[in-house]
């Protein structure tokens, strides 16, 4: 800068300097704003009810099974499932299978030809558990997490069309019709 502009360079970043301390004094400071203290809480987002009767169309017809519009409409979504544990001879690590009824699985012996309705969802344990192999629970069961679609083959060679991922390894006891008549049977 020319010697004669007339600015005088320790005049200027002492004013600088005093509108700074000013201004943080004020509480006018420039520092970012923080975000509200429960952004780092976790969402609860609700679950939507998801009966195993609604994943496929009914009656089944010419093309097979076809998935009903609402279980489309959650893929990807967060929802509610009641059902039974399917019990398994030889179970796997990270799953458990899911149905509408009671249902023993003896692969060994039965092999493709097995009792397991269409509507047998594939709950797979948070990827914390991946390597732990669920225990039984006989009765009706409640289990809650996100909803995954499309046909892919798991771990075991068996090929799922509607998975679950589960939030936690919580696994309720719904208080419904389903539970209360599978309790007087006991």
């Amino acid at each position: 800068m020319p010697a004669d502009s007339g600015i005088h360079f320790p005049a200027l970043l002492k004013a600088l300097g005093i509108s700074a301390l000013l201004l943080g004094a004020s509480g006018c400071s420039m520092a970012p704003l923080q975000p509200p203290a429960l952004t780092n809480a976790p969402v609860a987002v609700p679950a939507t009810a998801l009966s195993l009767t609604e994943l496929y169309r009914l009656p089944v017809g010419p093309y097979g099974l076809e998935p009903t519009e609402k279980l489309l409409s959650l893929d990807h979504q967060r929802v509610r499932i009641q059902g039974y544990m399917v019990r398994q001879d030889e179970p796997y690590e990270g799953l458990f299978l899911l149905a509408s009824r009671p249902v023993n699985l003896a692969e060994r012996a039965d092999g493709g030809a097995d009792d397991l309705p269409p509507g047998t969802v594939f709950v797979h344990l948070p990827s914390g558990n991946a390597g732990e192999i669920p225990a039984y629970r006989p009765g009706p069961i409640a289990v809650t997490g996100v909803l995954d679609l499309g046909a892919r083959q798991e771990s075991f060679d068996r090929i799922s069309y509607v998975r679950l991922q589960l939030d936690a390894l919580a696994i309720d006891v719904p208080s419904s019709p389903l539970a209360s008549a599978a309790a007087g049977r006991r």
